[in-house]
């Protein structure tokens, strides 16, 4: 396999780590960019800058450390005490953000006109199989979804605006007043999409909204972009696919951004479903397919994110850690307890933000001798038969 092929793949897994339901229906991008107006491309400019700086840095770092799971990387980069607040702020969400991603793949089936049930189990069981295999399982469904991603961004701004039209960019001045989209029927609230990214900073901080959204996404990556190495251990392909990454992540929600403008606003959860729904029907049976990849794609990224951070990767019962995990995202999908999440997101964004910092000043660690693993689950035997 070619330096430049790996260097894709990497990015492919970090644009499909990075983009979930939020991105890809709209409303993550209305939220944070497109409702500040012409400042909002502003804002989107120094996203992709952070993205593509501290997303090949976090790579390399876990590289360097020999990271096994986040926890390593946390450790590493805020200290003894810091690391562990933090590392146990993620944890929790990661319990909690692959149920909110399965109710939202029942929430697709429903508005198709099929049951909550279907795609939230369908979904689980298919999110089980794929992670069975790991890095190499999440690397096949981001290099198929990804292409359908920047198809279905083309594709919708040449259905809405000119491409090469800056009109779509002052569209929404920052202080307008919006006009909404029109509303799909009301279905269960078990059926809605919760939100899935902190709230926005008031208008008129679209600097503050570009920081944390940079920053929620790169720490909930973290579990995924911290262990590529076990996928590519070359630094130089880390790097390159980091920057690609970092850089195609900008052109996508430039992408979105115009779409949202021309649109004039953001009302619902799916707003770009929404919208694409007097389209006909293939239209919106394509756009549910893509919002449900990528919605997958978070699912099994924060999945893989979560069991390794129980036990290694390599273990043989990873696979049945997962399932178990995916029952539990299935009971809490259930339940509803996106209420409680909401609540906390404020709360998971000053972290974020917190953790941004360090990520910016501090320089990468050494590279750790062949053999010494981050984790200290893996060092344990290792001592023990130095002693014996």
């Amino acid at each position: 396999m070619s330096r430049v092929f790996r260097a894709l793949t990497v990015a492919a897994i970090y644009i499909g780590t990075v983009i979930g339901a939020g991105f890809a229906s709209g409303r993550e991008i209305w939220q944070f960019f497109s409702q500040y107006g012409v400042a909002g491309t502003w804002g989107l400019l120094c996203s992709t800058l952070l993205l593509a700086v501290l997303g090949p840095k976090v790579m390399v770092w876990g590289r360097r450390i020999k990271a096994s799971s986040y926890q390593d990387f946390l450790h590493s980069l805020a200290g003894k005490w810091a690391g562990r607040g933090g590392d146990l702020v993620l944890t929790v969400f990661l319990l909690f953000l692959p149920g909110i991603m399965l109710a939202g793949a029942g929430a697709i089936t429903v508005q198709l006109g099929g049951r909550w049930e279907w795609g939230c189990w369908g979904t689980a069981i298919l999110a089980v199989i794929i992670l069975s295999r790991r890095l190499e399982g999440i690397k096949g469904v981001n290099l198929v979804f990804i292409p359908l991603l920047f198809a279905a961004g083309l594709l919708l701004n040449l259905k809405t605006a000119p491409l090469f039209s800056g009109t779509a960019l002052s569209a929404v001045p920052a202080a307008t007043t919006v006009t909404t989209l029109p509303v799909l029927p009301v279905v269960p609230a078990a059926t809605v999409v919760p939100a899935v990214s902190p709230p926005p900073p008031a208008k008129g901080y679209w600097l503050l909204a570009a920081l944390q959204y940079s920053a929620y996404n790169l720490v909930l990556a973290l579990p995924v972009l911290v262990t590529l190495h076990r996928l590519h251990d070359e630094a130089v392909v880390l790097r390159r696919g980091g920057v690609l990454g970092g850089v195609s992540l900008g052109i996508l929600a430039f992408l979105f951004h115009r779409v949202m403008a021309v649109a004039g606003g953001g009302s619902g959860e799916l707003p770009l479903f929404i919208l694409t729904a007097g389209w006909g029907r293939w239209w919106r049976y394509g756009y549910a397919l893509v919002l449900w990849g990528e919605l997958f794609s978070t699912l099994i990224a924060h999945g893989y994110g979560l069991a390794t951070r129980i036990g290694p990767a390599e273990n043989h019962r990873f696979t049945l850690r997962v399932a178990g995990l995916m029952v539990l995202a299935v009971i809490i999908g259930q339940v509803g307890f996106s209420r409680l999440i909401k609540n906390l997101y404020p709360f998971f964004g000053m972290v974020s933000l917190f953790l941004l910092l360090p990520l910016l000043l501090k320089p990468l660690p050494a590279t750790r001798e062949p053999g010494k693993s981050g984790s200290r689950r893996a060092a344990r035997p290792r001592a023990r038969g130095r002693l014996g």
